[in-house]
C-alpha cells in the first residue's frame, strides 16, 4: 500500500518550473530519500506533500486522502521537521514539547519522547541553550509529537558535525522501526545510501529515476573505479583498458574490476611497468547522479 500517490505535479514561481510534473510512489514503511543539489525542488515537492503550498496542476493523494480536499485530516495524521525550524529559545525543552503538543487531540507522553530521542536529562534546559545536534534532536521529537503515521524530514542533518549526523540517522531508523515511513530529502549521498530504502534523485524539478540504492548502481553505475599511479602505464589508455590521466593518475572505470586485476597485473608485468598505488573504488550515488546529469552533485 502507497502512502503518497502524486501524477503530473506542477509548480511555478513566476518564471522559474519549481516542478517539472513530477509523479511518484511512496510504499508504506519505508524511509525514502529524496536526493539531489540545492534548487532542484526537494523542498517544495516536501512542502506541497505537507499542504504547506498548493500545487498549480497535478494529482496529489497522501495517506489515502486529497491532500487539496482534506487538508487537515493530513496534517492530523503526519510529522514535518522543516529545514530550519525556529523555536521559542526562551522556553525549556520540555515546555516545547508540551506547547506543540497542545496543537493536537492526542499526542504521545513528553516524558517519554524526550527519553526516546535523548533529552530528558536536558528537559529543564533552555532551548538556546543546546548545540545544534540537540536543537535537532528537538525537531525530530516535535515532528514525532502526535505520534505521526508518515513523517517529512527536510534535509535533518545540514550542518551538523559526523557524530551528531549518526545520531539523527539512528532517531530516523527507530521511526522506521516504529512502522512509520519517512520521507527526507538530502543532499548527502552517504545519507541517502545509509537511511533509504528507497532513493528518489531530482533534478531541475523533476524526478530523474528511483529505487534501491543496488537498483540504481547496478543501471547507472555497474562499473568500480581503478586508479593507478606508476611509471611506464601509458599504454594502459588504449583499448581494452581505456585509462585517462587525471592529474599523475590513470583512471577507468571497469566491470567486475576485482576480477580482471590479475590479468592487468600481468600486463603491467610483462610490460616492465612499476605501480606505485592501485586502489579499486566502489560506484556510489554520485557516480549515479553524473551518469545521469553529466555533472557531479554540488551541493
Amino acid at each position: 500500500m502507497n502512502v503518497i500517490e502524486m501524477t503530473g505535479v506542477v509548480k511555478q514561481y513566476g518564471s522559474v518550473l519549481a516542478l517539472d510534473h513530477v509523479s511518484m510512489s511512496i510504499p508504506r514503511g519505508q524511509i525514502v530519500a529524496i536526493l539531489g543539489p540545492n534548487g532542484a525542488g526537494k523542498t517544495t515537492l516536501l512542502e506541497i506533500l505537507e499542504g504547506l503550498q498548493r500545487a498549480d496542476a497535478g494529482e496529489i493523494h497522501v495517506l489515502d486522502t486529497d491532500i487539496r480536499k482534506n487538508t487537515r485530516d493530513v496534517k492530523n495524521r503526519i510529522g514535518i521537521s522543516l529545514q530550519n525550524t525556529s523555536f521559542f529559545d526562551r522556553l525549556s525543552v520540555e515546555e516545547t514539547l508540551h506547547l506543540f503538543g497542545a496543537f493536537f487531540s492526542y499526542h504521545r507522553s513528553v516524558e517519554g519522547l524526550l527519553k526516546h530521542v535523548g533529552l530528558f536529562e536536558k528537559r529543564h534546559q533552555r532551548i538556546s541553550q543546546l548545540s545544534g545536534g540537540q536543537q535537532q534532536r528537538v525537531a525530530l521529537a516535535l515532528a514525532l509529537i502526535n505520534d505521526p503515521e508518515l513523517v517529512f524530514l527536510d534535509e535533518p542533518t545540514t550542518g551538523l558535525d559526523p557524530a551528531a549526523r549518526r545520531d539523527i540517522w539512528t532517531l530516523v531508523e527507530s521511526m522506521r522501526q516504529e512502522g512509520r515511513t519517512v520521507l527526507l530529502t538530502t543532499h548527502y549521498m552517504e545519507e541517502a545510501a545509509y537511511l533509504a530504502d528507497t532513493v528518489v534523485i531530482m533534478d531541475h524539478g523533476k524526478i530523474l529515476v528511483q529505487g534501491t540504492v543496488d537498483q540504481l548502481l547496478r543501471d547507472y553505475a555497474p562499473e568500480q573505479t581503478v586508479v593507478l599511479e606508476g611509471e611506464g602505464l601509458d599504454y594502459l589508455m588504449q583499448a581494452p583498458w581505456n585509462f585517462h590521466h587525471d592529474h599523475d593518475q590513470l583512471i577507468a572505470h571497469v566491470v567486475n574490476a576485482a576480477d580482471q586485476m590479475g590479468t592487468l597485473l600481468d600486463l603491467i608485468r610483462r610490460q616492465g611497468g612499476v605501480i606505485h598505488r592501485l586502489s579499486i573504488r566502489e560506484a556510489t550515488l554520485e557516480d549515479v547522479f553524473l551518469r545521469l546529469t553529466g555533472r557531479r552533485l554540488a551541493v
